[in-house]
């Protein structure tokens, strides 16, 4: 999608950069780009990025096995796969100094547009799975 140009976020350097500032309690930022510390490398961004998402995945799953829904409907894990959006547009974004749902940033990372793009392919991901391979074991 970054190649298409539909997407491109903040750089991923950046994002570590943040997620780390906010491991050590700085949750909130000026600007991530001028704010004291290390940008960190893709490696490690991808690391704190996926240790994410599983974390979100499991808490569908333990909300999905606690109230016992089966099978699960298609629609759930799409929306709370969109729905993680929640988290960059009023967290991640104004903890950066790119206020909320990113309105402030650099208008060229796109970010209400990634953000979202994003998070539909991460709930479609969520779907696919919930319907083909756990469709058995919820």
């Amino acid at each position: 999608m970054r190649t298409s140009g539909l997407t491109a976020g903040a750089p991923p350097e950046l994002i570590g950069k943040w997620i780390q500032s906010a491991m050590r309690g700085e949750l909130f930022v000026g600007n991530i780009q001028t704010s004291p510390g290390e940008t960190v490398p893709l490696t490690t961004f991808l690391v704190y990025h996926y240790l994410i998402g599983v974390t979100l995945t499991f808490i569908l799953w333990a909300i999905v096995s606690v109230l016992k829904i089966s099978p699960v409907p298609w629609w759930l894990p799409l929306l709370y796969g969109v729905g993680t959006t929640l988290i960059p547009f009023f967290l991640m974004y104004p903890g950066m100094g790119f206020g909320v749902m990113g309105l402030k940033g650099p208008p060229e990372y796109l970010l209400v547009q990634t953000a979202l793009l994003n998070h539909l392919f991460f709930g479609i991901g969520l779907m696919l799975s919930f319907r083909w391979l756990l469709r058995k074991r919820i």
